[in-house]
């Protein structure tokens, strides 16, 4: 048993690594940096998200995440606004150039999975689908 999960191990640890090539070529490409493109994906379409749930989604502390949010407005991919409702909060906008930019992101994301999965069948892919789940669960009920 202990070397088939040795096994799932080195598995997991090549896929996180061609995983890692993807997104750095995808951040080059859209010349932005990884957390810059954490950042862009961590917001779901157009609705505006406060800087605050844009920490959280991106797992990094607030001055952190401040630093990643100055980068993408300098660029002109996200604007910050002050809420109408509550004005302690800001909401963070895609621009134009940064909706344009996590689109193209996403074509690029997809055309990863297709690759990921040009040869292998439906059945294959719930298969896998449902392994991943299974140790996603397990990972995040031990750590």
């Amino acid at each position: 048993m202990i070397v088939i999960m040795k096994d799932i191990y080195e598995q997991i640890l090549k896929l996180k690594y061609f995983c890692h090539c993807h997104e750095r070529r995808i951040s080059a490409y859209c010349q932005i940096n990884l957390a810059e493109l954490k950042g862009l994906k961590a917001m779901e379409g157009e609705e505006p998200i406060t800087c605050s749930d844009f920490s959280k989604k991106i797992n990094l502390s607030p001055s952190r995440s401040s630093r990643i949010i100055d980068n993408l407005v300098r660029k002109g991919l996200l604007l910050r606004k002050i809420g109408e409702d509550d004005r302690r909060s800001t909401l963070l906008y895609f621009t134009d150039k940064g909706w344009n930019l996590k689109e193209s992101i996403k074509l690029e994301e997809e055309k990863f999975e297709q690759l990921l999965t040009s040869e292998l069948g439906s059945e294959d892919i719930e298969i896998i689908r449902k392994g991943l789940k299974l140790l996603e669960k397990i990972m995040e009920n031990n750590f």
